[in-house]
């Protein structure tokens, strides 16, 4: 499994059942080096609260990255790749890393 940031993936908790859908955001390297990734959910747009609007990545099928609510996701909980973020949505997400992190 080759994991690069930008990447939508299903994942599934092993201890609690949930699952969702995440971005990758941390780095190519550091993605591919460790064995928990950094990651962003992906939520419904009506779900983000609006002072955190310039924390998110908007996609085109009404969904947003929240990466307000970064999440450190075990590799073995990434159950299928969905696709990968357009390069405009990307460079949304990093906006939104470089905010977050006041980069």
């Amino acid at each position: 499994m080759i994991l690069r940031q930008g990447q939508i993936w299903n994942v599934e908790s092993h201890l609690t059942g949930h699952s969702g859908r995440v971005v990758i955001v941390d780095s190519d390297l550091m993605a591919r080096s460790r064995q928990r990734i950094a990651a962003a959910p992906v939520r419904p747009s009506r779900e983000v609260p609006d002072a955190l609007q310039l924390l998110t990545a908007a996609l085109p099928n009404g969904d947003t990255v929240a990466v307000y609510d970064l999440v450190l996701t075990p590799k073995n909980t990434l159950t299928s790749h969905v696709g990968d973020l357009s390069p405009e949505a990307l460079e949304q997400v990093r906006v939104a890393l470089r905010a977050r992190f006041e980069l």
